[in-house]
């Protein structure tokens, strides 16, 4: 079988990535070892992942299916190191809020886009083999009737988690540190609701956050904890209804009915990054690329972030549109988005499980004096969606440069157009914001670039004075004038993204 990229795993990095390159046109097979769905595991989806769905008109998809859960999965603050709130306004998003979603439906629904854009999806399929040489991959691997499967493919993407073998297979180191500790995540049947829904609890003996996580039909409550004795038990050994009770009972305190242990797991703070994203023709996504204790849920939202990333990039090399130093960006911009995340990991387990009276002390001040600063609470939730830092630029870009675009609302000689919307396409999109068409007569041929032109009708105060944007596939500025800049001007920083000079 032959392909443009082969993509090892079928989970959010891997659907993702895979639809994003199908929608450009890009021929893409998904191997995937499983035959049946994850269980639920992350249940976050966070307001910058929002706006990604959004930009391909899948953010509805995925709410209405969350209310089909429960009656409200919108959550406007959420947790840092276990302690609220980080409120979502701070962002200025047009999805204040984050999504509960247990992740079996997230990949449900991005396995359904990823066939609508034409991706080949084998499942049951177990790879053992990945070969990359200077011109092509070739992936081996068997069904689950032991036949074999040969791929071969330009690229291979590893989105095979933390064992990746693509990444084993490309000689691509994994430093870090194994587990220190184990907690444990439970979905518990509760016939009788419990009470309390929502809460968290965090003492001497531990810590404790719960939520409901099922349906009417299926009343499940979500317990995570990590228990001051228990987080000594290795990752290996099966969580026993007995245990889930017995932690419960000492943090809060009292005991809480449960009927049935629906699925339980231990997850430690093993922390390992790979040495490097690419290598050559092979490419890691989201946990293939690092692993790392799930602090504060929002692990899978980077990994969803890395799809978004790669895909536009990728596709257009593979389409003749962009030269290959294109694909370096992917390293440049992405590990260091990943270098923060897990020194925010570190930090939030340094604090949350200290469960000295000195650290409980330290916990109730920070909490109650410092979290509701608004510029703590605005970083905090900066830092939970990758955002902290803009991709690298130019020294003398405008400071919107390399961040997720405003989602502007501009009035155009055929209506009201917004930003997000636009993107639909996956074109690079040319604003022209003073509603003269100063660039309509760009032409770079078959280059998947498009111009809009109007005036803002609803702009934030960080693009008041714009008067030109590039907006990159995924959402991110490439590029933004203040002043009126000349169709030249706009077609060099096309170019310099196109990677097309000369």
């Amino acid at each position: 079988m032959k392909t443009d990229v082969v993509v090892v795993g079928g989970g959010p990095s891997g659907l993702t990535v895979a639809s994003e390159l199908a929608l450009a046109g890009v021929d893409v097979v998904v191997l995937e070892r499983r035959t049946s769905p994850v269980q639920s595991r992350a249940g976050t989806v966070l307001p910058r992942v929002l706006e990604l769905l959004d930009s391909r008109g899948l953010a509805q998809r995925f709410i209405e299916r969350a209310a089909e859960i429960r009656d409200n999965p919108l959550f406007q603050d959420h947790i840092w190191a276990g302690m609220r709130p980080v409120e979502w306004r701070h962002l200025g998003s047009r999805f204040g809020y984050r999504l509960i979603l247990p992740q079996n439906h997230t990949e449900e629904l991005l396995l359904a886009h990823a066939g609508e854009q034409g991706v080949r999806i084998l499942s049951g399929v177990t790879v053992v083999s990945v070969k990359a040489g200077a011109d092509d991959v070739v992936v081996l691997g068997t069904d689950v009737d032991g036949g074999d499967v040969e791929v071969q493919a330009s690229y291979v993407i590893g989105a095979d988690g933390g064992r990746s073998l693509v990444r084993q297979e490309a000689g691509i180191g994994f430093d870090g540190h194994d587990a220190t500790f184990t907690g444990i995540v439970a979905d518990a049947r509760i016939e009788t609701p419990w009470p309390e829904g929502r809460r968290m609890v965090d003492n001497e003996r531990g810590w404790v956050t719960s939520f409901p996580f099922g349906s009417d039909d299926e009343p499940i409550t979500r317990f995570n904890m990590v228990h001051a004795e228990r987080r000594h038990a290795p990752q290996s050994e099966p969580v026993t209804l007995d245990e889930v009770r017995g932690c419960l009972r000492d943090v809060l305190g009292f005991d809480i009915e449960i009927d049935e242990l629906r699925w339980a797991s231990r997850f430690t703070d093993a922390m390992r990054l790979a040495d490097t994203f690419r290598k050559g023709r092979t490419f890691l996504v989201g946990e293939s690329a690092r692993i790392h204790y799930p602090a504060s849920g929002v692990g899978m939202n980077f990994c969803i972030q890395d799809g978004f990333n790669l895909g536009w990039k990728l596709a257009a090399v593979i389409k003749g549109y962009a030269g290959e130093a294109l694909l370096d960006t992917y390293e440049t911009e992405r590990r260091p988005v990943a270098e923060q995340l897990l020194a925010s990991v570190n930090a939030q387990c340094a604090v949350q499980f200290d469960f000295s009276p000195a650290g409980v002390a330290f916990k109730r001040m920070f909490q109650q004096h410092l979290m509701p600063m608004p510029e703590v609470n605005r970083r905090l939730a900066l830092e939970l969606n990758g955002l902290l830092d803009p991709y690298p630029g130019p020294p003398d870009a405008h400071p919107l440069t390399g961040r997720p675009a405003p989602d502007l609302v501009l009035q155009t000689p055929t209506g009201l157009r917004r930003l997000g919307e636009e993107l639909r396409s996956q074109d690079l999109l040319l604003v022209d914001c003073t509603g003269d068409g100063a660039f309509a007569a760009l032409d770079l041929g078959d280059a998947p670039v498009r111009t809009l032109t109007g005036v803002a009708s609803v702009a934030p105060e960080s693009a008041a004075s714009v008067t030109a944007l590039l907006v990159r596939p995924d959402g991110y500025v490439a590029w933004a004038a203040t002043e009126r800049a000349s169709l030249a001007e706009a077609e060099r920083e096309i170019r310099i993204w196109l990677d097309r000079l000369g």
